[in-house]
């Protein structure tokens, strides 16, 4: 996952919710787009899942796959 195909999943039109699975067996549901925060070629994205739950950031290199309604994306 790089940060330019994070960007292209965020800017769908309409937005599909997505879940991020990290190397570590981690999962993110994100409902939002605007619950992702990321600019083009970087290194890491910051994540709100949800109201309850503090920001992550997350390395791209950490991430497994991205699951929306479309399928998988690595």
């Amino acid at each position: 996952m790089t940060a330019n195909q994070m960007l292209r999943l965020m800017n769908r039109t309409p937005f599909e919710p997505m879940e991020i699975h990290l190397n570590n067996g981690t999962k993110i549901k994100m409902e939002n787009p605007y619950q992702i925060a990321t600019a083009p070629n970087s290194a890491t994205c910051a994540v709100y899942p949800d109201d309850d739950e503090l920001m992550r950031i997350v390395a791209f290199r950490n991430v497994a796959e991205v699951i929306t309604a479309r399928g998988a994306e690595n």
